[in-house]
């Protein structure tokens, strides 16, 4: 529940919460910590006042009480201002302020973050929460932004201080893909991981029942490597409740993966409640289809993100399709919530005439046994739990970063997906060589890279013994083209700044762009694919004004790199991915970026 979606009056919020109990809500997740600010009266936090005269929360969870809704509020840890307030922590002690290597506190999205390392940061916010437990009838604490902006962080004076001390290394000199990184990486994750265990231990001591939870990044592994979130660990060792994981799309198939994905790498050490973000998506069926989505695979229920977006639509959709009857939450006795599944499965089979029956009722009884297998692991004695090795490539050699300059060419190719005009002939030319491991590519793929004085043009060519069982899915601007055959160019135009730009298409032509993973930038560009007997073409033109500049200088230099997927259901095994530079991970690793250097020569 956004703050600012929450009435400003008494009579508002009671009426918001009545509309929600008859849309069958069982659980909100009200806003009252952001930006280092609380929502209430607080002795620990600078109080903005978003609601003159009532206090919000407590009118809020008087009435969620009286019609059966739990009320675990929504905090922010480690998030803590933007660009046009650095919010009310961070303006006190400007030393507490997570820092990138070049000692930047502005992250690329304009936000400003806590160091997890300095104990008043800690302390400061474990405190909130405390307070927030204690006044408050609050059921449970759902923890937010419990993470790190980007593996580029943090190089506070402490935190490096404190590493230097411990370790007898400065984290300024660590190369990439050493050993000495992953240390590094795991050291930054476990300042996140105590600080969650810290406060289950002394919330739960504070409010005895009360349950923690936390909104996650989706894929637990691209969570690891991209915000050090190490839920997995945290879930090991029952310092959270549930997890929502942030699984939000408007693609469904996409959703079913990242559900899947989290619910076979926590086997049920914690209980799953995806969340399903209804701003990505358009009318309320996306919304109802993947409320059956988590059922079916199954998991423990979902979490709908957020009420700002939240209509009279979607609530009578809930109201008279899967909500039309109060579920019970899992949490709260376990093992009876079982047993009332299985009574309630066994009715079904007695009574099931059609295969939908059959497997609504399978549905339940995976949904029963999920529940037990997390009874039992809750119940067991077993110690602290380790975290595993963080999935980070340490090569026994590193491929050195390639460079390539790329031609000035006076006529524009057609964007149609073929590649027979002679201005492609003029263009630089490149093979994706290597896997993202760095071990030779799995196919053939040429790429060929030209500019003129408005636009860059890139075109692939895919070669495949097997065009013809080449499938791609997705027509949905910003769908996740990625995991079909497609293709991704990744674009630094500042060497100097870490932000970077992602254009990707699929073989049907689909369009993908995002400003790192922020899929809201939407610049006008022409795309075309088309698939041969042995290959798939792609064909790209990105204007410069793309990205908000002219053409490039003679000379000037960006970082790039240019990838390939070609998903399992072409190659008949598991999925292939191919490079023009290793990046020993994730294709989203900027320093392994090459160098495209713009000539400003006419090709010949």
């Amino acid at each position: 529940m956004d703050r600012n979606s929450i009435p400003k009056t008494e009579a508002g919020v009671r009426e918001m919460i009545r509309s929600y109990a008859k849309a069958g809500v069982n659980l909100a997740h009200p806003e009252v910590i952001f930006n280092g600010y609380a929502s209430y009266k607080s002795d620990v936090l600078p109080q903005k006042d978003l609601y003159p005269g009532i206090d919000m929360l407590a009118i809020l969870i008087d009435e969620s009480h009286k019609h059966g809704i739990e009320v675990h509020p929504w905090v922010w840890v480690f998030r803590t201002g933007n660009v046009n307030d650095k919010g009310g922590i961070l303006t006190a002690h400007p030393d507490w302020a997570m820092l990138d290597k070049a000692g930047n506190e502005l992250t690329e999205n304009e936000s400003y973050w806590l160091s997890p390392c300095v104990m008043g940061v800690r302390r400061t916010l474990l405190s909130a929460y405390l307070e927030l437990a204690r006044k408050y009838k609050i059921d449970g604490l759902q923890l937010d932004y419990v993470r790190y902006p980007s593996p580029a962080h943090d190089y506070n004076a402490l935190c490096r201080a404190k590493y230097l001390a411990e370790r007898g290394i400065h984290p300024i000199n660590i190369e990439p893909f050493t050993k000495e990184s992953v240390d590094w990486h795991l050291w930054r994750e476990e300042q996140i991981n105590t600080f969650v265990a810290q406060v289950a231990s002394e919330v739960r001591k504070a409010r005895p029942g009360i349950k923690i939870t936390a909104a996650v990044a989706s894929f637990p592994d691209q969570a690891r490597m991209n915000y050090l979130q190490n839920w997995q660990h945290w879930a090991a060792n029952k310092w959270v409740d549930y997890l929502a994981p942030m699984d939000y799309t408007a693609n469904n198939e996409n959703f079913r993966n990242r559900v899947t994905d989290s619910s076979l790498k926590l086997r049920n050490t914690t209980l799953l409640a995806p969340g399903i973000g209804i701003y990505t998506q358009k009318g309320v069926q996306t919304m109802i289809d993947q409320i059956g989505i988590a059922r079916d695979v199954p998991v423990n229920g979902s979490t709908i993100f957020a009420t700002a977006y939240f209509t009279p639509e979607h609530m009578r959709a809930l109201r008279e399709g899967p909500w039309r009857k109060k579920a019970e939450l899992p949490f709260r006795q376990p093992v009876e919530k079982a047993r009332k599944l299985v009574e309630h499965t066994e009715n079904k089979l007695l009574s099931a005439r059609t295969p939908e029956e059959l497997a609504h009722a399978t549905n339940e009884l995976g949904a029963a046994r999920n529940i037990l297998r997390y009874t039992t692991y809750m119940m067991q004695d077993i110690g602290y739990v380790g975290p595993t090795r963080p999935p980070i490539n340490v090569p026994d050699v590193i491929v050195p970063i390639p460079e390539l300059t790329i031609p000035l060419v006076t006529t524009a190719p057609t964007i149609d997906g073929k590649l027979d005009e002679p201005v492609w002939q003029n263009a630089a030319s490149i093979s994706l060589e290597y896997s993202p491991s760095g071990d030779a590519a799995a196919q053939p793929t040429e790429v060929r890279i030209a500019y003129d004085s408005q636009n860059l043009y890139v075109a692939y060519r895919c070669v495949d013994p097997r065009a013809e069982r080449i499938t791609a899915q997705i027509t949905e601007r910003d769908g996740p083209v990625f995991y079909e055959d497609s293709v991704e160019m990744f674009v630094n135009i500042d060497p100097k700044q870490e932000s970077y730009y992602l254009f990707a298409t699929n073989a049907l032509g689909t369009k993908y762009e995002a400003l790192i993973y922020d899929v809201k930038f939407n610049p006008e560009w022409q795309v075309a694919a088309s698939v041969g007997r042995d290959s798939c073409v792609a064909e790209m033109a990105i204007p410069f004004s793309a990205f908000g500049i002219g053409t490039p200088t003679a000379g000037a230099e960006w970082r790039a790199n240019f990838c390939r997927n070609r998903a399992a259901s072409t190659s008949g095994s598991e999925s292939q991915n191919m490079c023009w530079s290793p990046t020993y991970g994730s294709f989203h690793t900027p320093i392994r970026f090459g160098r495209i250097i713009f000539s400003g020569e006419v090709s010949k």
